[in-house]
């Protein structure tokens, strides 16, 4: 009896301890989004992806890409937003928006690519704005309309995709930025890309759990 209670009391401290590292990732609520940094890339006039953020408080940084070009924000400025998840949205722009997205984040994108797929998803959610125009790079725009084309594809045959199940849109709140110049930009990213440590626990419970699992196992069969 003692040998089976010894399985039973590791495998739950393992389940509790993965539980309490990698909870679900959960949509409720909101987040507190603070700038910290640019990738330092730039492209005309403007910044592309990655634009680095601080979660919560967080002393990890998670890369997003913005997806509006006509508000403003600052480095180390905090607002709230809403995290609405690509998987299941049913929204046309959000598929469209994390397409976008995954070519700049492809560990293989070029300087170019990064830049080209950042202004296809300002162009995409301001396509008329005068600014956004006027700044756009020389030589752009047909790799634009040809990633805009593209992305406009796949979502209309992969509205349900699962090929972002990680990927949010970063929907800011009303009243929650501070420089009082109107609603700050939308992102898309991952929301637990600033995290590795969790994933790593998980990785080590797995295997705490299997072995938890094997020494119940032979003392049974013993």
């Amino acid at each position: 009896m003692k040998k089976f209670s010894f399985g039973i009391v590791l495998f739950s401290v393992v389940l509790c301890a993965l539980l309490l590292l990698c909870p679900p990732k959960g949509y409720a609520g909101t987040i507190t989004l603070t700038l910290d940094s640019v990738g330092g890339q730039s492209s005309g006039p403007d910044y592309v992806y990655p634009y680095n953020f601080s979660f919560d408080g967080s002393a990890n940084l998670t890369p997003l890409m913005c997806i509006s070009y006509e508000n403003t924000i600052y480095i180390g400025e905090s607002w709230q937003a809403t995290l609405v998840p690509i998987t299941g949205s049913g929204n046309t722009q959000y598929v469209e928006a994390a397409y976008i997205f995954s070519l700049a984040a492809d560990p293989g994108a070029s300087a170019k690519t990064i830049a080209e797929a950042q202004w296809a998803n300002w162009e995409f959610f301001d396509p008329n704005d005068p600014t956004l125009l006027g700044n756009l790079p020389a030589g752009y725009q047909s790799d634009i309309n040809t990633i805009l084309a593209n992305a406009a594809s796949f979502a209309t045959n992969n509205l349900d995709t699962n090929l972002y199940p990680n990927l949010d849109i970063f929907i800011p709140l009303a009243g929650t930025q501070p420089k009082g110049d109107g609603l700050p930009q939308y992102f898309v990213g991952d929301p637990v890309s600033d995290a590795p440590e969790p994933r790593s626990y998980l990785l080590f419970g797995t295997g705490m759990l299997g072995l938890a699992f094997l020494g119940f196992r032979r003392r049974c069969v013993a």
